[in-house]
């Protein structure tokens, strides 16, 4: 049998955090394709091997040396790769497939010392374009500025980069491989329960960036109800995550005094999101991505709503969603508040029209699954390797 070394940057203390999720799932579609996979990535300070879910074999432990969050995954990291070169020194494998966490001195000397134990080097950029997410604070501006130094090595020891977006021949000077962002169906149920009589339930799960834009519907909210009540809908919106725009949505909450209209759930797995899930009609991908220069979206998130069969609202276009699928609204990609009236429209032309909530759901589901499925997704880079 093959052997292929994933290497990801993740801490896998969460396996529940999607794109913790999604590395796992794609081990195991590679297993699938015939390969061994051997996974490193940490477990708070530890490197690890991921063997399966919440089973993990320890190859080095450090300490903690700081607190502040951004600052210690730098310093993970740089312990991870060291610990990944002197793990690999007399090891043998087929291919190598890294899940890609920015270019310094000491990912660009891992890459050379993966090249002298493996011949095939595959690189998956989670997002592409990335220069415009990081432009936001000092941290992220810092990281940017030497990934472009280093990242033109890349194509010495990298044969291919797998992206989700589209228009690229090669990227940073190594040939591209285009696929769809792939996701494994089998860990996320289809939502059952009748949807509740008390309003519309709308969900947005995600790490809260500037690019989810969810003072868009914010305002839009406040605009709709800012004349009464009277003879509107009772959207509830529940906000999940406790990224860095937070405090942002949560002021604005506060401003517009729309407490009973927005719920901020903060973090939320497992369970507890599951349930919130059977009660929410309607799904949030991202509002602004204008803001990160990208106009196709292909967002794990619309995987997981599509997998709930939830459907959706978005500013961009979808990779794997035509633009007749009536389970989609489609956003201005600009700065405008959200039309609350078109989501109450959309809302009815989706469960108006004589379908069950679970034959809705159904249609949803197939409809993505036949488009994302992870192993399928994955073709395309088993037979570059």
């Amino acid at each position: 049998m093959k052997r292929l070394l994933y290497i990801a940057f993740n801490n896998f203390s969460n396996l529940h955090f999607g794109p913790t999720a999604k590395v796992l799932s794609q081990c195991r579609a590679f297993e699938s394709h015939g390969y061994d996979v051997e996974l490193i990535g940490r477990m708070g300070t530890q490197t690890v091997i991921i063997e399966g879910a919440e089973k993990y074999s320890e190859i080095s432990s450090h300490k903690a040396l700081i607190n502040h969050t951004r600052a210690r995954n730098l310093i993970d990291k740089h312990n991870q790769i060291n610990d990944i070169k002197k793990y690999i020194k007399n090891k043998s494998y087929d291919a190598c497939y890294i899940r890609y966490d920015f270019s310094d001195s000491d990912f660009i000397g891992l890459l050379k010392d993966i090249k002298k134990v493996c011949p095939k080097i595959g690189l998956e950029l989670p997002t592409y374009p990335y220069d415009d997410e990081n432009k936001y604070g000092l941290m992220s501006k810092t990281r940017l500025a030497v990934d472009k130094i280093y990242r033109k090595q890349l194509h010495k020891y990298v044969d291919f980069i797998v992206t989700f977006y589209g228009g690229h021949d090669k990227i940073f000077g190594v040939p591209v491989t285009v696929i769809p962002n792939g996701f494994d169906f089998s860990r996320m149920n289809l939502v059952e329960s009748e949807l509740p009589s008390d309003g519309v339930h709308i969900i947005a799960v995600s790490a809260m960036r500037e690019w989810h834009g969810y003072e868009r519907i914010i305002e839009g909210m406040n605009n709709y109800y800012k004349d009464g009540e009277a003879d509107k809908q009772n959207f509830i919106l529940h906000l999940v995550g406790d990224g860095r725009e937070y405090g942002k949505y949560k002021g604005l909450v506060e401003q517009y005094r729309l407490e009973k209209h927005v719920i901020m759930e903060g973090a939320m797995y497992g369970e507890a999101l599951d349930a919130l899930y059977e009660k929410c009609a309607l799904g949030i991908d991202s509002l602004a991505r204008h803001r990160s220069g990208i106009d196709v979206l292909s967002s794990l998130k619309s995987r997981e709503y599509g997998a709930k069969g939830i459907p959706m609202i978005n500013s961009c276009k979808i990779d794997i969603i035509e633009d007749d699928f009536n389970y989609l609204l489609r956003v201005p990609a600009d700065e405008t508040p959200v039309d609350m009236n078109s989501v109450e429209s959309f809302y009815n032309a989706c469960y108006g029209a004589g379908k069950s909530r679970l034959e809705i759901g159904e249609e949803i589901r197939s409809y993505i699954k036949q488009r994302s499925g992870m192993k399928e997704t994955l073709v395309k880079v088993v037979e570059r390797f």
